[in-house]
């Protein structure tokens, strides 16, 4: 059981400098070759904050075992991101994580987690909204 005080939480800052090679790392996982991708100045790909969250933070599975939970405990349920302003090849984006709430419904446990992502100026460029089911 997910203690609901941890409703609120937050962890440790991190950053990552968006790297063309990541970028093209990412779209060869996703087999994605478009050419948008190959030009000066690309697109940053909508999902790409989970390369940022996973190079440069601490991670899913670290943020649920600090909280008393294994990563094999839950259910991926909803994932959502807001863009609020473009990201670019060099930018660098700072990360913080935090856990929004915390609750119990048709005897499930829900946890949703926030990332907020800032560019190198300050600018807020993502929010990233996880929700995970604890079974047991």
């Amino acid at each position: 059981m997910v203690d609901p005080a941890n409703k609120g939480r937050t962890f440790e800052p991190f950053q990552l400098i968006i790297e063309r090679g990541k970028l093209r790392e990412f779209m060869l996982a996703l087999g994605d070759d478009n050419p948008a991708y190959a030009v000066e100045d690309p697109p940053i790909p909508p999902t790409f904050s989970t390369v940022i969250t996973f190079w440069g933070g601490v991670g899913l599975a670290a943020i649920l075992k600090s909280m008393g939970v294994e990563i094999f405990n839950v259910l991926h349920a909803e994932q959502a991101y807001e863009y609020l302003t473009p990201m670019h090849v060099g930018d660098t984006i700072s990360g913080q994580s935090r856990i929004e709430n915390v609750y119990s419904k048709g005897g499930m446990q829900f946890v949703e987690l926030v990332t907020d992502f800032k560019n190198q100026h300050g600018q807020p460029v993502l929010r990233d909204t996880a929700l995970v089911i604890v079974r047991g």
